[in-house]
């Protein structure tokens, strides 16, 4: 055996042994599933397959010409194949660039209109669809449950960008927040400001817009709210979305928010979304059952078994599954002190004092709704009723040196009361009227209504139902 075909038989065992473990390996599930991220052929994270199907073309390509039976060439026919082989890769990459720029070119109408400080939808749309309450990708929990029944919606947006079905020349009520007061994944008439306004005999004009946040609201307030003249305002805060840091950093930075050249060439990019959106359609679903109905998931050993007590039943035995990533469950892993130190803590009161502000100098009453995170809601089940080593298994695949598992769960008991303890605080300090959903919203949920989605954070339309029940008889009639 000649020294050329000795070195060719090590670098194919060397290729093979490298495709052997790249495809054997499969990615951390747990970890995944538990922040909701995509598992293609029931093993892969998207990039991971990404990784896969660009590295093994290349390299069955290699083994290719490593065997193919090589003719003499002239230095001519060499140049010429060179030639050949730079054109093919350079019309590849026109014809890329080419259709990228067409996709840009021709991509819908912006659904938002506006800036950073406040924004709203296109004015005058209606948006019709059908909203379904299922895991956001193929391969989720190892024992996902049907989620609520599909909701056919519409969205009505008026003149304003706002979302009001309903025109009157003069309103009693405004309401501030995101997509919980907007109404996501519910249809008009069941949006808790409707219901609400049906109840109390008011009209109610909503400014509620979806990915919103205290930065927005008070700039909204200004610019829309003020020249209405209501009577009321009605500021609703979600625990979740709204008090991160990231919706606060641009003020820190005066507003010197930069987009980089990668993120408006590369991330931007709809070529590469639709990539991507493609390769979890139709790779998502298989293996997707892979570890459904498994009781082994049950075992600590088992590497599902951090997530596999989502979807979680509230009541036990007869009531409806809840759900949510890691993260929404992380954020009440947090001391009062630490949150004093966030920038969502002093920028998201400083906006809540400057509407109130607002609000004082036209006259206008503020009343503040604090509206709670699904975990927030379901807490005291979930500290009850998962086992204290599975909880800590689910934290630990984003946390890392946590507490022993008991005093874990006492941490996160009293972390889910940070938040609404300090706002209740700084709303009594500043004179303006408290009302907190977490209480109605715990005990509907435990008579068996369903409050949230099984797999989405917003409200179901039961859920917008109570609370409309709620705050019509907690507001007070003065406010009329």
């Amino acid at each position: 055996m000649n020294k050329d075909r000795i070195t060719r038989i090590v670098i194919t065992f060397v290729i093979v042994g490298v495709l052997a473990v790249l495809w054997g390996k499969q990615s951390d599930l747990a970890y995944n599933v538990a922040q909701q991220r995509a598992i293609l052929l029931g093993r892969y994270t998207l990039e991971t397959m990404i990784t896969l199907l660009t590295v093994t073309p290349i390299l069955l390509c290699v083994l290719y010409g490593l065997w193919k039976k090589q003719t003499p060439q002239t230095p001519a026919e060499k140049r010429q194949g060179t030639f050949k082989l730079i054109a093919l890769i350079v019309s590849i990459l026109l014809a890329v660039v080419f259709v990228d720029v067409a996709m840009r070119l021709v991509r819908q109408q912006a659904v938002y209109v506006g800036d950073e400080q406040s924004y709203h939808r296109t004015p005058n749309q209606v948006h019709t669809g059908v909203f379904r309450d299922r895991p956001e990708f193929a391969f989720s929990y190892p024992n996902a449950t049907p989620g609520y029944p599909d909701v056919a919606y519409t969205l009505t947006v008026d003149e304003r960008g706002f979302r009001n079905p309903m025109r009157h020349e003069q309103y009693d009520w405004i309401v501030l927040g995101d997509s919980f007061a907007e109404g996501s994944s519910v249809t008009d008439e069941d949006v808790w400001t409707v219901r609400l306004a049906e109840r109390r005999g008011v009209r109610i004009y909503n400014l509620g817009m979806s990915g919103g946040s205290p930065v927005t609201y008070l700039d909204t307030l200004q610019k829309f709210g003020v020249e209405m003249k209501p009577k009321v305002a009605l500021y609703m805060l979600y625990e979740g979305n709204d008090l991160r840091d990231s919706n606060f950093r641009a003020l820190r930075m005066e507003g010197k928010k930069k987009t980089s050249l990668s993120d408006r060439i590369f991330k931007a990019s709809p070529l590469r979304h639709l990539i991507k959106a493609s390769l979890v359609r139709t790779l998502g679903p298989v293996g997707r059952k892979r570890f459904s109905d498994a009781p082994a998931v049950h075992d600590p050993s088992h590497l599902m078994y951090p997530v596999a007590w989502l979807p979680i039943e509230i009541p036990a035995g007869g009531g409806y599954s809840y759900a949510f990533d890691v993260k929404r469950l992380e954020q009440h892993y947090i001391t009062e002190e630490a949150f004093r130190a966030t920038i969502a803590y002093a920028e998201s009161l400083r906006l809540l004092e400057e509407a109130k502000q607002v609000c004082d100098a036209h006259g206008i009453a503020l009343i503040f709704i604090y509206a709670p995170d699904a975990p927030s809601v379901l807490i005291e089940d979930i500290l009850d009723r998962v086992p204290a080593e599975q909880l800590h298994a689910f934290m630990a695949t984003r946390l890392k040196r946590l507490p022993d598992p008991e005093t874990l769960v006492e941490e996160l008991r009293e972390g889910t009361q940070v938040r609404e303890r300090i706002f209740r605080q700084f709303c009594a300090e500043k004179g303006i009227p408290f009302l907190s959903l977490t209480e109605p919203l715990r005990q509907k949920t435990q008579e068996g209504v369903r409050t949230y989605y099984t797999y989405d954070q917003h409200w179901t339309p039961d859920g917008h139902a109570a609370i409309a029940e709620y705050l019509s008889e907690h507001i007070p009639p003065t406010a009329e």
